[in-house]
């Protein structure tokens, strides 16, 4: 019954902010651009730090009931690198407006959405179903500029919350370009909203950066991007068994608890005259 309520008031305060956070951002977009060109600043960098502050309101001013925690085990990196997330949910992408620096998507399925599509162009974002040429291409171009890139390695979405087959072309841009792997390991946004999902039930969402890998070989090596591929992969899934050991655990002490706190009133009440 809590749970339940929990889930209506935050569906009831969640979706009318969502749609007033975009509909101001909507507005703001035309006086943004004309800013932009009248001072001669680059338009796709401009429209990516738009987007990061819209997705930075939503998930810090709007939050999913419980604040997001960011953590950071990457030990730090001072050029730009290729994020490689897990993906759960549709929440997902706004969760990297938490991270304070520039980066652009390389996705797909936005460049589908009218709406979206435009603002996927105008911020210099890289439509993957273009071909590996194009994203190479594109790729380079944004990490010279200093812009980090997120890709997601399984492509989709995950329906089951196991990770999925990890495709090669963030790694295979990695040792191209040389720039350094950071994968990220996001806890709880499937509970928030699973795919196929419309109502958000409330749950704690954890971004977790782990350590950076440096690449190691060449681009016409095979064995080389399967080693890339295989450390972003095993290291993801070794911090998502960490945080289902801790739940099980937290799940099982509370059990236990619950079982404790009801034998003890059947003793005490066995115990009364």
């Amino acid at each position: 019954m809590i749970v339940t309520l929990k889930k209506f008031l935050l569906n009831i305060y969640f979706w009318p902010m969502f749609l007033l956070v975009t509909i101001l951002g909507l507005a703001l977009a035309p006086f943004i651009l004309i800013g932009t060109q009248a001072l001669r600043l680059s338009i796709d960098r401009k429209v990516r730090q738009a987007i990061r502050i819209y997705g930075w309101v939503l998930i810090r001013v709007v939050p999913f009931m419980a604040p997001v925690v960011l953590e950071d085990h990457s030990g730090g990196f001072d050029k730009p690198v290729i994020f490689t997330p897990n993906h759960n949910s549709s929440v997902d992408p706004f969760l990297f407006a938490m991270l304070p620096l520039e980066n652009a998507f390389v996705t797909s399925w936005p460049f589908k959405i009218p709406f979206y599509n435009f603002f996927m162009h105008l911020a210099g974002y890289i439509n993957s179903t273009n071909g590996w040429q194009h994203v190479h291409k594109m790729g380079k171009e944004l990490l010279a500029s200093g812009c980090s890139l997120i890709i997601w390695p399984e492509g989709h979405r995950s329906r089951t919350g196991q990770m999925g087959r990890f495709k090669k072309g963030a790694f295979k841009l990695a040792l191209a370009t040389g720039r350094q792997i950071v994968p990220v390991c996001i806890v709880g946004s499937q509970q928030v909203l699973a795919p196929g999902e419309i109502l958000l039930t409330p749950a704690r969402i954890r971004i977790i950066l782990l350590p950076a890998i440096t690449p190691v070989g060449t681009i016409d090596n095979q064995d080389d991007i399967k080693t890339l591929k295989a450390q972003a992969k095993a290291a993801i899934a070794e911090e998502l068994l960490k945080h289902a050991t801790i739940k099980e655990t937290t799940a099982t002490s509370l059990a236990a608890k619950i079982s404790f706190t009801a034998n003890a009133k059947n003793l005490s009440d066995r115990n009364c005259p």
